[in-house]
């Protein structure tokens, strides 16, 4: 069975798989949007690189977009267990005053290869997004999850890297298996999370397809690099 990586190098310094995949699946809230100056009014969602100052705060966010946001005073992430460390992270926070309301850390996977993956669990998911940025190919997904008396389990997710084909006019297709193990945990509620798979060059201009099995059954879901 694939298991996620636990590291990834990002721009020199070290980016980290942020805490054990159960605590991504939390999606994160916030109140309605509030007109005016509100306490919302100034509201920003964004995906990117949070930087730790020590074990447990973070003090600056670098956006998908390349936007630098230093925070008005350290935030806590809990999740974070090391200092000046890069995690990827998807922040919420007040782009005038900023002061973050959530920092949620975003699971970081590279594919295994096909023949050293063992086995290949392909329990149902939903996959709700598939997009580039951040120099990062990012999947949004939802899994069915919950809780039993006595049972502790925690679901798998892993990327593989199934084929690599080229095109007579030299495009290349990459086909990458998502694969998910609900191990026993019961399905009574769904939570959402992400995952990001770091672009290197071996993956540029490439078309990637990503096959997932779905509630639906499988499917192939395609975007460009």
């Amino acid at each position: 069975m694939p298991i996620l990586p636990s590291t990834s190098c990002v721009r020199s310094r070290r980016l980290w798989l942020a805490g054990l995949l159960a605590a991504t699946l939390a999606a994160c809230t916030t109140d309605t949007y509030q007109s005016g100056d509100g306490r919302y009014s100034y509201l920003r969602a964004d995906f990117g690189l949070v930087h730790t100052a020590d074990s447990v705060r973070a003090d600056w966010l670098l956006t998908d977009g390349g936007d630098s946001v230093r925070f008005a005073s350290p935030v806590r992430v809990g999740w974070a267990a090391k200092a000046d460390t890069f995690y990827r992270a998807l922040v919420y926070y007040d782009s005038q005053a900023r002061t973050v309301f959530s920092a949620t850390p975003v699971v970081v996977a590279e594919p295994l290869p096909k023949k050293t993956a063992g086995s290949l669990p392909d329990d149902p998911l939903t996959i709700e997004s598939l997009w580039v940025g951040g120099g990062f190919l990012n999947i949004g997904f939802a899994l069915k999850t919950g809780r039993a008396e006595g049972l502790d389990a925690r679901q798998q997710l892993g990327l593989v890297l199934d084929t690599v084909t080229v095109s007579a006019d030299g495009h290349r297709y990459v086909t990458l298996l998502l694969t998910h193990a609900q191990n026993g945990v019961p399905q009574y509620y769904t939570t959402r999370g992400y995952m990001s798979m770091p672009v290197d060059k071996g993956l540029r201009a490439c078309t990637v397809r990503l096959s997932a099995n779905t509630y639906a059954g499988r499917k192939t879901y395609t975007v460009e690099l």
